[in-house]
């Protein structure tokens, strides 16, 4: 939870200052949600991953295809 909570604040800083997070951000987060089983944020983090870095879909859509086994 404290991860979540530290990654959270720094997206906010960024989105402040109009910056796009790092390539793995959005899929970190979504790692760390997986832990703690929030679903919806899951799927939300690794599609924004998708988005900014189209080059990581295979393997967003790799990790989404084990996470909803």
């Amino acid at each position: 939870q404290e991860q979540i909570a530290a990654l959270e604040a720094s997206l906010q800083q960024a989105r402040a200052r109009d910056v796009t997070p790092a390539p793995g951000f959005h899929a970190h987060l979504g790692m760390l949600y997986a832990e703690v089983g929030k679903g919806d944020q899951v799927r939300q983090q690794f599609e924004t991953e998708k988005t900014l870095f189209p080059e990581s879909a295979p393997y967003m859509d790799f990790l989404m295809r084990n996470f909803e086994k």
